[in-house]
């Protein structure tokens, strides 16, 4: 490497495991195929369901797609679809683009019946620096009103919805006629929704006629090239050293997850720079590997260590969950799972045989590690898919895996 005679920034300014890596000194790895999936969806005006597993990056890939679009005041990011509506969407844009806006409840008037929910009314009247000719009052009463689509349009603006899978089902059958009034025009207007791979199927099964807006875009774990580039050059940035071996156990440890990559590095960097050495030692990253399981202690690591066996051969508990932590989805059937474990151990597994474990990782005696979940099959609710609980879980299960791996932790002795 080599160090440039230039102020070194703060480890925190170039690490950032907590926020998005927006500002210049920031470490970010472009992750191309997921981009240019995303600037596909966008030229065609189709509606990006981007999705992937906690922590893999989805809404930092999505800001920074469009950190040119926020620096132009066009874009409206809203962080959660939790207890969200359509009426809340609009206030949210119209109250960005200027107007002032009132909501009121609707339980007295009639709504778009279409939309099969309790919409509300939104009015709005434009102000700011809006000539007289382009002043306008708007009252809003479904979610395919053609008088704010068409503000939104001429404003370009861009919405971003995060945390799909905290949507409800009213706020999905509203959004699903938004999409369909704003695909048919709305030209310069884009919605780009970020979730999990379930949201993109939900809303097809609120409507089957949204199905060719609606474009599933992957965000998947990093690759050890991408991990590792974020390494090197926050540790250049830093005017650290670091040995490519050393490199490579890290970028192990941090299991293709970037929220945890950016965490180990963090904490390494401050480790090495409060005893005024410019290199990264393999005491640093255990150290920093220490602190990650201490942070996660009550969370993470507590209800790992409840869920899985410490004895015996077959150890189905921790099978099943090492086997869900590798999987693409975030949502397994039994049969994906049998197959995983069979993989891992070797030889063919029965369904029978991961039944009452799989059952167990539900219950709260195991710390409740899984959960079931329903999908929709031609209108059946069907329940026969797993996933974490808590989300953060599946690449926490695969820290804890390649621990052993590494020889940067003794996840054995705890």
């Amino acid at each position: 490497m080599s160090f440039l005679h230039s102020k070194r920034p703060e480890a925190h300014e170039v690490f950032t495991p907590g926020r998005v890596p927006l500002a210049k000194n920031n470490i970010y790895v472009p992750r191309p195929a997921a981009e240019g999936a995303l600037l596909r969806c966008v030229q065609r005006h189709w509606v990006p369901v981007v999705f992937g597993e906690f922590g893999v990056g989805k809404t930092t890939l999505v800001l920074r797609y469009f950190q040119d679009v926020k620096e132009d005041g066009r874009l409206v990011f809203i962080s959660s679809a939790e207890a969200l509506t359509m009426a809340r969407v609009f206030e949210v844009c119209l109250d960005h683009l200027n107007y002032s806006v009132e909501v009121e409840s609707s339980s007295a008037q009639s709504v778009d019946a279409n939309a099969g929910v309790n919409f509300g009314f939104v009015k709005a009247e434009a102000g700011g620096t809006l000539t007289d000719e382009r002043r306008r009052r708007l009252v809003i009463s479904s979610p395919t009103d053609t008088a704010v689509i068409s503000v939104l349009s001429e404003a370009k603006l861009v919405l971003v919805i995060d945390e799909m899978h905290r949507a409800t089902d009213s706020f999905r059958t509203e959004l699903v006629n938004f999409i369909k009034a704003t695909r048919a025009g709305a030209e310069g207007f884009n919605l780009v929704l970020i979730g999990t791979s379930l949201d993109a199927k939900l809303l097809v099964a609120s409507d089957e006629g949204i199905n060719r807006y609606i474009q599933e875009t992957r965000v998947s774990v990093m690759t050890a090239d991408e991990a590792r580039t974020i390494v090197d050059q926050g540790f250049e940035k830093l005017k650290l050293r670091i040995a490519d071996e050393l490199a490579d156990r890290l970028v192990r440890a941090s299991v293709g997850a970037p929220t945890i990559v950016q965490e180990l590095c963090l904490d390494s960097a401050e480790s090495a720079l409060e005893e005024s050495r410019d290199e990264v030692l393999e005491s640093d990253i255990s150290k920093a590997v220490s602190r990650y399981l201490d942070q996660h202690e009550a969370r993470m690591s507590s209800r790992y260590y409840s869920a899985i066996e410490t004895q015996g051969q077959k150890r189905y508990r921790k099978r099943i969950l090492h086997a869900m932590a590798t999987l693409e989805s975030d949502y397994a059937t039994m049969e994906d799972i049998r197959d995983a474990v069979s993989v891992a151990l070797g030889e063919s597994v029965p369904s029978t045989a991961l039944s009452g474990p799989l059952r167990d990782l539900k219950e709260e005696d195991y710390g409740r590690i899984l959960q079931g979940v329903d999908r929709v099959i031609s209108g059946e609710v069907i329940q026969n898919l797993s996933t974490f609980t808590d989300p953060m879980m599946k690449s926490f299960v695969r820290f804890m895996g390649n621990l052993d791996t590494t020889g940067l932790g003794t996840p054995g002795a705890r």
